[in-house]
C-alpha cells in the first residue's frame, strides 16, 4: 500500500497539504547523505576546488528537493492547486470536471487535463479471488483518495462561482528553476574542477 504525507490544517483557512510519503522520505534521506558529503568535501580540500566539487552533492539534493519534495497538491476551500516542479496550476473546484487515476493523479477541466507531479498512480498487484484464481486489483493510495474525498465533499458554497470571477490559472515556479539551473551549473563547475 501506498503511504501517504497528509498534512490536515485544522483551521478552514489553511489547506490541506497532499504528497506521498515516499518522496518525503527519499528527500530526507538524500539530503542527509548530501549534507555529508558537502562537509566531507569541504573539510577535506576548503580551496576553490573543493568549493567547486561541493556543488555535486548540492546539485544532487536540490534537484532532489524540486522533484521530490516542493510538488504537492494543495487543498483549499474553494480551489484546488497542483504544485508541479516547473508550474502551478490553480483551478477553482467548480471548474473540475473529474479525475483520472490510471497512471497518477489527473484533473479534467472544460478546457483540458492537468497532471499532478507527486501523486503518482495507484498501481496494481495481484491478488486471489474467491475462486482462487489470480487477478490485478487497483492498490489504494491515500493521498489521491484524499483529494477525490474532498471533492465529494464540497459543500454548494465552495463550488459557487458567481459570475465566473474564479478561472484556472497557471504560473511558472521561476524560484525552484533558477535554484535548479544554479545547482547544475555549480555541478558541472565541480566536474570540470575534478582532476581527470
Amino acid at each position: 500500500m501506498a503511504r501517504s504525507e497528509i498534512d490536515r490544517n485544522s483551521g478552514s483557512f489553511q489547506p490541506t497539504i497532499v504528497r506521498t510519503t515516499g518522496s518525503t522520505v527519499l528527500f530526507f534521506v538524500v539530503t542527509g547523505l548530501c549534507a555529508i558529503g558537502i562537509v566531507s568535501i569541504l573539510f577535506g580540500d576548503l580551496s576553490p576546488r573543493g568549493l567547486a566539487a561541493a556543488g555535486i552533492p548540492a546539485a544532487v539534493g536540490t534537484l532532489v528537493y524540486v522533484l521530490y519534495r516542493f510538488p504537492r497538491v494543495e487543498l483549499h476551500r474553494n480551489e484546488l492547486v497542483l504544485v508541479n516542479p516547473l508550474q502551478t496550476v490553480t483551478i477553482p473546484w467548480n471548474l473540475v470536471d473529474g479525475f483520472e487515476t490510471h497512471f497518477g493523479l489527473a484533473v479534467r477541466t472544460h478546457e483540458k487535463k492537468f497532471a499532478s507531479w507527486p501523486l503518482a498512480g495507484r498501481g496494481k498487484r495481484w491478488e486471489r479471488d474467491e475462486h482462487d484464481r489470480r487477478r490485478l486489483v487497483e492498490s489504494p493510495n491515500p493521498a489521491v483518495d484524499t483529494v477525490l474525498d474532498r471533492y465529494a465533499r464540497l459543500s454548494d458554497e465552495e463550488l459557487a462561482n458567481p459570475g465566473g470571477k474564479r478561472t484556472i490559472r497557471t504560473e511558472w515556479n521561476l524560484g525552484i528553476i533558477i535554484a535548479g539551473l544554479v545547482a547544475l551549473a555549480w555541478a558541472a563547475w565541480g566536474l570540470a574542477a575534478l582532476p581527470s
